[in-house]
């Protein structure tokens, strides 16, 4: 009873702290957060409290990242794999290192393996807390796109970096060949077994789909259950569980990208799920450092008044340092997708979005009890010196945030648009389809509307199949007649005949023939093109998209133009879909092949490589 009672006012905490941050946002939610855990550490049920670090990690830190993973952009991450790398692995590496010794060496109390854990939890970024001070702006679309990749990839980092860091500090040593080694196993290791059960569950819930009983308790429970199987069976591997996690959410998100999975109903139950967990989640962790706040200073003042100066010292020193590192770093080793000319204010605004906020303080939560060393430093310094990092970069980035993204005071109006949302897309499909003169351009727009409103019907795969067999021979025989009729000579009848060749097959290839295709395709193009972006691309974008755009650039390299072709055999299947649309009352999975090829014509009209 005391437990419920524990957790029944923690949750009524946080549900007064937003409605009063909806009126006072002066004060980011955060600190709300903070300062009701500092009043409820005065009742006498959060006297001294102190919970089970395991399960702190297990309830709360796993699901707050699987989250996450899933609603990433896979698209952007594949872009973005360089900067992936950059930040979230050898930034972090660097920052350990070179920090945690700087620190070591300016703070002679505090022991070479703790800095490394220290520094270790603060690489994290908190991407979703920042955002909620930014405003709007496009200017800054590609340092927000950056800093949102890098937040999911570095928790993972930091994880790794502070287990080794403890481990050095519990065994007195621990060789670079042995750590560089156990760095390797566990994140690639992690990735590796949640792409693989995420695959699975993947498949358990399109086979539910087939059978017709995606039903919203169905589909959730088993979507709810994934990051604690993943990450037992992590343990289970000694992998890493956080990246199990957030490889399995990357799988788990192919059904937020591609909407036909899963009916509307299912996807409105889900978010709002996944929403109140990861809000109630966040806001725990922020009152738990509020409730403990108390109870940690008042120790380390028993311990040493002085020591408190000098842990705010440590605090203040490491947040600097950071910052300054981030700074550089952002400017001269990461690449911004397109020419920027305000390549500073990027960097100044990535160094200021690094704020730490809930990874950082979860791993703060998960340094083990040990005795207090000879300059007073124990769980609860290190604790606090985190905390410290923690609300300055969360202050400088409140203060900071807003005033570098103003958009010149132009108002968002992005609520009033998700408010009228739904009434917008009836008005707008009723409208679209009253137009005749413009028949194909309508259905375009139509379908793009009608995908909205036909979610929730069951997809059945044979039917979809079988339309995308006949759209596929329909365009077939026109190529070929077209090469019959001499409008297009051979050669150019031999390459757009297997470009759509090579389309139907990986549209209709398991997972394992598409992966052979994506690494098949990824050489070739690498020894074509001799290009590392372009190479990074063909790896990590789609096989359709990466083939695509392959067939796009040899046809330019001959002086032709695909789109010349495509364009008609882009017409002729609309019209036969269109027919196929009204002679059929089962159309059940039509909206998937009327996508695909407006996906398709859209792309080969984009002037510059790579899917936009």
């Amino acid at each position: 009873m005391e437990a419920t009672f524990f957790l029944l006012i923690i949750l009524i905490a946080l549900v007064v702290d937003v409605i009063i941050y909806r009126h006072l946002s002066w004060l980011p939610l955060p600190f709300w957060f903070i300062a009701t855990g500092i009043v409820l550490s005065f009742l006498p049920l959060y006297y001294h409290y102190i919970f089970d670090s395991d399960l702190f990690l297990f309830f709360v830190v796993t699901p707050l990242l699987y989250v996450e993973a899933q609603n990433a952009s896979r698209y952007w991450i594949g872009r973005g794999a360089i900067n992936i790398a950059s930040l979230a692995i050898v930034l972090v590496i660097v920052t350990v290192v070179v920090i945690g010794t700087s620190l070591h060496m300016l703070f002679s109390i505090l022991p070479l393996a703790l800095a490394f854990a220290l520094c270790a939890i603060v690489t994290p970024t908190d991407a979703s807390a920042v955002s909620a001070f930014s405003q709007p702006n496009e200017k800054f679309r590609i340092p927000n796109v950056i800093l949102k990749n890098e937040s999911l990839f570095n928790d993972a980092s930091g994880f790794v970096a502070f287990d080794l860091s403890l481990a050095a500090f519990a065994t007195g040593s621990i060789s670079l060949a042995h750590a560089s080694g156990i760095f390797v196993t566990e994140f690639f290791g992690g990735l590796l077994l949640g792409t693989i059960v995420g695959l699975f569950f993947h498949r358990i819930r399109l086979f539910m789909i087939s059978l017709k009983d995606d039903i919203p308790f169905v589909m959730i429970a088993l979507e709810l259950i994934v990051p604690f199987v993943v990450y037992l069976l992590s343990e289970v591997l000694h992998v890493s569980g956080i990246l199990a996690v957030v490889a399995a959410g990357l799988v788990q998100g192919m059904e937020t990208d591609n909407l036909k999975l899963i009916s509307s109903e299912v996807q409105l139950v889900r978010n709002n799920i996944w929403n109140v967990v990861t809000e109630t989640l966040d806001g725990f962790i922020f009152i738990l450092l509020g409730i403990s706040l108390p109870t940690i200073l008042s120790r380390i003042l028993e311990t040493n008044v002085s020591l408190l100066l000098t842990l705010t010292l440590i605090g203040i020193t490491l947040y600097v340092f950071k910052f300054v590192l981030r700074l550089i770093w952002t400017r001269y080793f990461v690449w911004m997708h397109v020419a920027s000319d305000h390549r500073w204010q990027d960097s100044w605004l990535m160094a200021v979005s690094g704020a730490s906020g809930t990874i950082s303080l979860s791993l703060a939560f998960l340094i083990p009890n040990f005795h207090a060393l000879p300059g007073g430093i124990d769980r609860n310094a290190l604790i606090y010196v985190a905390s410290v990092v923690i609300v300055i970069s969360l202050a400088v980035a409140s203060i900071v945030v807003p005033k570098m993204t103003s958009n010149g005071g132009q108002e968002d109006t992005s609520d009033a648009i998700a408010h009228f949302n739904k009434e917008m897309i009836g008005t707008a499909l009723r409208t679209v389809q009253k137009n005749k003169e413009y028949a194909a351009e309508a259905d375009i727009v139509t379908n793009a509307l009608s995908q909205q409103l036909h979610q929730n019907e069951q997809r059945n795969t044979r039917q979809v199949k079988r339309i995308f067999e006949l759209a596929y021979k329909t365009e077939r025989q026109l190529v070929k007649q077209m090469y019959e009729d001499q409008k297009i000579n051979e050669t150019q009848y031999h390459y757009y005949t297997t470009f759509i060749e090579l389309s139907h097959d990986t549209m209709h290839s398991n997972f394992l023939k598409r992966l052979w295709l994506r690494i098949k395709f990824m050489t070739h193009t690498g020894r074509m093109y001799k290009d590392l972006q372009i190479l990074q691309d063909a790896l990590l974008y789609s096989p359709l998209i990466s083939e695509q755009l392959y067939w796009k650039d040899q046809f330019a390299k001959k002086g032709w133009n695909i789109k010349d072709i495509e364009t008609v055999g882009f017409k002729t299947v609309m019209a036969k879909l269109r027919e196929f649309q009204h002679s059929n009352d089962d159309i059940t999975g039509i909206h998937r092949v009327f996508r695909f090829y407006q996906e398709r014509h859209r792309r080969m009209s984009l002037r510059n490589h790579g899917p936009k």
